[in-house]
């Protein structure tokens, strides 16, 4: 069962295109990667960024219910990373992650991904973005590939 980041905090969910975007800022992203020729895909590509593991040290939590000690074996599940928009160009893989408001996850998930990203075998280029200007800077960077 994978647990998900669902709400963005101040965003406004739009649908746009038979697509369901959890922002506004996202659909800008979305129309504005189109304009330029690229064919984003949108949350299509979850990365593992720590694989998870059936433990075998004892590992005891206290039991929310009963308030006692509670041995705790089950699965510790993957911690997976989901950006906004995928898509390749010229043999490299382009990523934008497309911020309003950061949640409390994020920033901790940001840097598990850049060093999945450094041991990774694809060409990757990574941009986080927060306003149209950076987007179409990010978009003269991908072109002059």
């Amino acid at each position: 069962m994978e647990e998900r980041n669902k709400k963005i905090k101040n965003a406004s969910p739009k649908e746009y295109n038979g697509i369901k975007f959890k922002s506004v800022v996202e659909v800008m992203v979305y129309k504005t990667l189109l304009s330029a020729g690229f064919e984003p895909l949108y949350e299509q590509r979850k990365f593992v960024i720590w694989e998870g593991f059936n433990p075998t040290v004892q590992f005891y939590n206290r039991d929310k219910r009963t308030r006692t000690l509670k041995l705790d074996d089950k699965k510790l599940i993957d911690i997976t990373y989901t950006p906004d928009f995928t898509f390749e160009y010229h043999k490299t893989l382009i990523i934008i992650e497309a911020k309003g408001f950061e949640n409390d996850v994020f920033p901790i998930k940001k840097k598990m991904f850049r060093k999945y990203l450094e041991h990774s075998q694809q060409n990757t280029i990574f941009f986080e973005v927060y306003t149209k200007k950076q987007l179409l800077q990010a978009i003269e960077i991908i072109k002059k590939l």
